[in-house]
């Protein structure tokens, strides 16, 4: 089946550290359009959402190819392993509704060639036919292909093309898509044909993951009535795991102890069903802090360096934790649970270590996206990025025993914007 490539939102993350049960479901409150990706060496799988409802989900296995709940059912437990690549893309709600038309539609012709189907003459006379119909078309000189969508005898289509060229992805809707779309079949093409319903991703029969416990407080004092309209509009973030730690460094721990190991015992954690998922001690916990910290600091030196003013980054931050404090209570300025001063972070809550990278990690993002729309001019997220380029230099041990490249992405993901 075509997928044609949308829109990236995030892509190439691991399934080492994405919760893609949790991503789907953050996705669903969002609204999000578009759809989820998840790869294996010998598997693809696809979760399609239309303004956060998901209308289908498709994967092809070793085994074969399932749709719907079994496919959304054999995604989620594969996502689960390590070293898969997960990634959400944006597509118009159209688009959605023409990939889960192939999905469900009608197989009238397949394996048509453009050596004796003139694929114009076959638009037409559907498009004259009237009903729904679903062109399925795949290049043979090069990689990538679309769906042409004719209903009530108007044709569009969605086509993607791969290349090496300086722009490796090229995307195209409606009449554009069309237009390129016949373009690109001169080189050779394979089309399948299939007949649908005239009806919207959002009044077909929508499947639903399996819940995925939350354990987050509700806000309470004086910061419920002290939050501010978002910064951005932003998807809410996946839930990642920390990785596997082995050392263990002396450091002063300053996390609640309830959420680490026994810091007495020197030895090995006994570790879970899953090894990524094991708690840390207080000490690589405490580390952990110390090291976002030093994200932290990198960026406050380096927007004052862009700006040549010290005093934007952190009222800007502090509002960014208030914002994200909705996902994440520990960052509530007002609990005093984490807190950054001086160039130096603490933090004394409950927290899972993955979902406290994640938290701190959203709130950098939202605070240089913030101050960059400000002042543009600067180009402040050059700034931002040499910055944790060179921290990432010094400090690259501990940020792959942590795992924090995937902070680092977080943070820098609005320059892919």
């Amino acid at each position: 089946m075509i997928v044609p490539r949308g829109k990236p939102v995030h892509e190439n993350l691991s399934t080492s550290y994405v919760n893609v049960a949790a991503l789907l479901a953050d996705l669903q409150v969002n609204e999000f359009t578009g759809y989820v990706s998840v790869e294996f060496w010998g598997y693809t799988g696809y979760v399609f959402l239309s303004r956060g409802q998901i209308v289908n989900a498709y994967e092809v296995t070793e085994n074969g190819i399932q749709r719907e709940r079994e496919a959304l059912e054999g995604l989620l437990s594969r996502a689960q392993a390590r070293n898969g690549k997960v990634g959400f893309f944006q597509h118009p709600e159209e688009v959605i509704q023409a990939i889960t038309g192939v999905i469900t539609g009608e197989a009238v012709h397949r394996n048509l060639s453009s050596d004796f189907t003139n694929l114009d003459k076959l638009v037409e006379k559907l498009t004259k036919t009237g009903g729904t119909w679903y062109v399925e078309v795949s290049f043979e000189q090069e990689q990538g292909g679309g769906i042409i969508y004719i209903l009530d005898h108007r044709a569009e289509a969605v086509v993607s093309v791969t290349s090496s060229s300086v722009e490796p992805h090229q995307t195209a809707f409606g009449a554009e898509g069309l237009k390129l779309l016949y373009e690109r079949v001169t080189g050779g093409a394979v089309f399948n044909v299939y007949r649908g319903a005239a009806a919207a991703p959002s009044s077909l029969a929508t499947l639903k993951p399996p819940p995925v416990p939350r354990t987050e407080a509700t806000p309470v004092g004086p910061a419920a009535a002290a939050r501010s309209e978002p910064l951005l509009v932003e998807e809410a973030p996946p839930t990642i795991r920390a990785p596997q730690v082995s050392s263990l460094l002396p450091e002063t721990p300053v996390v609640d102890t309830a959420l680490v190991g026994d810091g007495d015992d020197d030895s090995p954690l006994e570790l879970e069903e899953d090894e990524s998922i094991r708690p840390l001690t207080r000490e690589q916990y405490a580390e952990l802090v110390s090291l976002m910290g030093e994200i932290v600091r990198a960026i406050e030196v380096s927007v004052a360096d862009a700006l040549r003013r010290t005093d934007f980054f952190l009222p800007s931050f502090r509002e960014a934790l208030i914002h994200m404090a909705t996902h994440y209570p520990f960052l509530d300025p007002f609990a005093a649970e984490f807190e950054y001063a001086g160039g130096v972070a603490t933090f004394r809550g409950k927290a899972r270590p993955a979902d406290f990278v994640v938290g701190l990690s959203q709130a950098l993002r939202l605070t240089v996206a913030d101050l960059d729309r400000r002042s543009p001019e600067n180009h402040l997220r050059r700034h931002v990025e040499e910055a944790l380029r060179s921290l990432c230099q010094r400090r690259y041990a501990e940020f792959e025993r942590y795992g924090l490249e995937i902070a680092m992405n977080e943070i820098l993901a609005f320059s892919a914007g």
